[in-house]
């Protein structure tokens, strides 16, 4: 599967560089020249956070600078009602870049990145995704990061409100909507750039395999099974998440090929690697509230079984008997089996709707606040109100 990814915002600059840069790699010699990128754009209010990845092409077509009238290159201070009248002003411009780029013909579908808590992502992704969705027939996928849990508090969190209202907009434009929580993937020991790195890089890792099965350009690499960019789109709508889990096979597994206790421990890889999957989704979900699965299995040929399909195929339609279930392998590893696990139309997604409800919450004590603000100050000037003043 090939796609356009756009990045908005820092965090979806961040992710969409991530995009780039595994494309280089998969795309290098020794993998076997596989392209999953037509074409990676990132989109700003902030000039300095445009400068600050390394992969996009550094030109003003790749690193679009948007409002800067408006907001002199400095952002839009976490207003996203600020970001999105912008992109309403200037948006036929920037879907034309999209769409005009030499290879959009090529792809499969868009892939567009935010942040959900922050300014100009939440505020930018859903006018987009209607701009586009209005100038193309190509499915218009999102990818919202929900913000850490210390953002979500106090009594004027934007970081909630923006992630509300940002979920709101797109939902309705966008074919499927991938969510991925920072807090699930929050490690307390490392620092903040490392943490936002290696979450990154995981919704990255995640539509790695996907996307390379279907666009494998060496024979011996062609799953029996091949996952490809139908079996994607058909596997994609509304709310949906993702993950990926792998494990490693013992360094001499292929000398011990055919013993019970080495197929024992391949079954048990698949297992544990399916595990892994579960545990690493973006979101925190029940199994049972999907409507859809979609699961590609890569290990090594001859490790890869019908019957390890098959289980892992059951486990999910267990789970979930009203989804349906569509499963691929992929022969691309050397010494790990690995399951990638997209489940998508979710019917219930508890997170997300505690959410709206604080967000409403939040949306009516922000009028009080500003009320009662406005009263006060008014009150402390009106103990000026019999001086002169000098002007």
């Amino acid at each position: 599967m090939k796609l356009v990814v756009v990045g908005i915002g820092q965090c979806g600059c961040n992710i969409a560089d991530g995009f780039y840069a595994v494309n280089s790699y998969s795309k290098s010699f020794f993998e076997g020249h596989r392209e999953i990128l037509t074409d990676a754009f990132a989109i700003n209010t902030d000039q300095t956070d445009l400068t600050s990845f390394r992969n996009i092409p550094k030109d003003t077509r790749h690193r679009i600078l948007l409002g800067s009238l408006a907001s002199s290159g400095h952002g839009v201070g976490k207003i996203n009602s600020e970001a999105a009248k912008i992109m309403k002003e200037c948006g036929s411009a920037v879907t034309d870049t999209i769409v005009g780029s030499s290879r959009f013909s090529e792809a499969d579908a868009i892939i567009t990145v935010a942040s959900g808590g922050g300014g100009t992502g939440s505020g930018i992704v859903g006018v987009l995704a209607k701009e586009l969705k209005e100038r193309t027939d190509k499915p218009i996928y999102a990818i919202i990061v929900l913000p850490f849990g210390f953002e979500e508090k106090g009594e004027r969190s934007r970081a909630v409100m923006n992630t509300a209202t940002c979920i709101n907009t797109v939902s309705k434009y966008a074919n499927a909507v991938f969510l991925l929580d920072n807090e699930r993937f929050r490690k307390s020991g490392g620092s903040l750039s490392q943490n936002l790195a290696a979450i990154n890089m995981s919704m990255v890792s995640g539509f790695f395999d996907l996307c390379c099965a279907g666009e494998e350009q060496s024979q011996k690499y062609i799953g029996s099974k091949v996952i490809d960019a139908g079996d994607i789109m058909q596997s994609l709508n509304g709310i949906t998440t993702i993950g990926r889990g792998g494990v490693e096979l013992p360094m001499f597994y292929k000398f011990h090929g055919g013993s019970f206790n080495e197929g024992a421990k391949e079954r048990n890889s698949a297992a544990g690697a399916l595990r892994q999957a579960e545990n690493n989704l973006g979101l925190s979900i029940e199994l049972k509230d999907a409507r859809r699965f979609l699961a590609l299995v890569s290990a090594p040929r001859d490790v890869l079984s019908v019957s390890m399909l098959d289980e892992i195929a059951g486990y999910l339609q267990q789970k979930s008997p009203k989804a349906v279930v569509r499963i691929g392998d992929y022969p691309r590893r050397d010494r790990e089996v690995s399951v990638t696990i997209i489940a998508s139309e979710l019917t219930r997604v508890s997170k997300l709707e505690s959410m709206n409800l604080l967000a409403q919450e939040l949306f009516e004590k922000e009028k009080q606040i500003e009320q009662e603000t406005k009263e006060e100050v008014n009150k402390m000037m009106d103990s000026a109100k019999n001086l002169p003043t000098l002007a």
